[in-house]
């Protein structure tokens, strides 16, 4: 008797942030090890299609809006479309709600993986998987993969997989450097650190052409990224941290004499960044001589993960860049207000999670943001820096 044919064109479904996508690359990698002769589409926002751009398992990506308001009739058939077009063998989908079972149901894609949201939903799924938020998010996502091996121990027995299902390991996710990306950072950067250099009258004022690794003395780059996503803010979750302590942090740093290298401080932000960037660069008055202001110079995600690369220390708050560099295996101080660092960010040495440790879980919209002491985040970034 010969073997069915294994699944070959897969959809896989994840609707929400860049670091939604970023947290969801587990699952994909699962289904890269289980399947690697497989083509995995993407079917996401369109404020996320840029993850592409850090990721190689992925082969193309669907952007669907499915945040617009009113979702018309049209917009629904648009949906039904994408999925009914490809032919897929298979599809994962991260959504739990009835609608999404519905849509999978109807798409007519014949192995259907996804959360089971209870009687009579899950009966629109073949391979039901349940839903645990109460661990970290890529793990939450990676237990997807459990219906995928459930569906070929089923369908495909006799064929060899791999056998390590990740059961009780931490599912971080791994990102790429875009190599063009990274020859384009460290050039920006090097121009940047030539200007500091020079500022700082390290150097002559003229300034020389030489590679500035050469010249200078070593330093510990720290790369601030104080900024969260527009979105949040539009949906009263604040998880932002008061300029005036960003300000605080930044002096203090400046200030360190306790490292074995000097430190460099480094700002980067997106386009939603720009008032607190600039409020930052104002405040610091001539200080701001001191610092690198790298903002606007990282004009796509595989330019800020080019940067988080090159850098020794990143600190941010609850974001997609967090996420980036979480995947990236970097030193990150990650401060978080409302938002829960249990299930955002894997307990790891690299990975400092801060948060106001309040006695009880606090409100998503109860609109306070990060409630840590300057003095806090300082130590914690010196500790990590300390580490091999």
């Amino acid at each position: 008797m010969s073997l069915q044919p294994l699944p070959k064109k897969i959809l896989t479904i994840n609707f929400g942030g860049i670091g939604d996508e970023i947290l969801f690359l587990p699952t994909l990698l699962e289904v890269k090890k289980l399947l690697p002769d497989s083509r995995i589409s993407l079917l996401l926002e369109p404020r996320s299609k840029s993850v592409k751009e850090v990721t190689d398992l992925v082969d193309e990506v669907l952007p669907f809006d499915i945040k617009k308001r009113p979702l018309l009739p049209s917009d629904y058939l648009k949906l039904l479309s994408l999925t009914r077009h490809g032919k897929y063998d298979l599809v994962i989908s991260s959504g739990s709600s009835p609608m999404v079972a519905m849509l999978l149901f109807a798409s007519g894609i014949p192995v259907r993986i996804g959360y089971d949201a209870g009687s009579p939903v899950k009966c629109l799924l073949t391979h039901p998987v349940k839903l645990n938020k109460e661990q970290y998010a890529g793990n939450m996502y990676h237990d997807l993969s459990k219906g995928l091996r459930a569906y070929l121990d089923e369908h495909h027995k006799g064929q060899t997989f791999r056998v390590d299902d990740g059961e009780g390991l931490l599912q971080i996710p791994r990102v790429t450097i875009d190599r063009a990306a990274s020859a384009r950072m460290k050039e920006a950067l090097q121009i940047e650190e030539r200007l500091l250099k020079q500022r700082l009258s390290l150097a002559p004022a003229g300034g020389g052409t030489g590679a500035v690794e050469d010249e200078r003395e070593p330093v510990q780059r720290i790369l601030i990224h104080p900024g969260t996503s527009r979105l949040a803010i539009q949906k009263g979750i604040i998880k932002t941290w008061d300029s005036q302590n960003w300000l605080t942090l930044i002096r203090a740093l400046l200030g360190q004499k306790s490292l074995s290298k000097p430190i460099e401080i480094i700002l980067a932000g997106g386009p939603d960044d720009e008032e607190v960037m600039k409020d930052l660069m104002q405040a610091l008055g001539s200080e701001a001589d001191k610092v690198i202001n790298f903002y606007g110079k990282t004009r796509s995600l595989a330019d800020l993960a080019a940067l988080i690369e090159i850098t020794d220390l990143f600190i941010c708050v609850d974001s997609a860049p967090m996420h980036v560099a979480v995947g990236l295996d970097k030193k990150v101080v990650a401060l978080f207000g409302p938002t829960d660092p249990a299930k955002l960010i894997p307990k790891q040495k690299n990975f400092c999670a801060l948060s106001d440790n309040a006695s009880t879980a606090r409100s998503l919209l109860d609109g306070l943001g990060v409630r840590l002491l300057p003095d806090t985040v300082v130590q914690s970034s010196l500790d990590l820096l300390r580490q091999g």
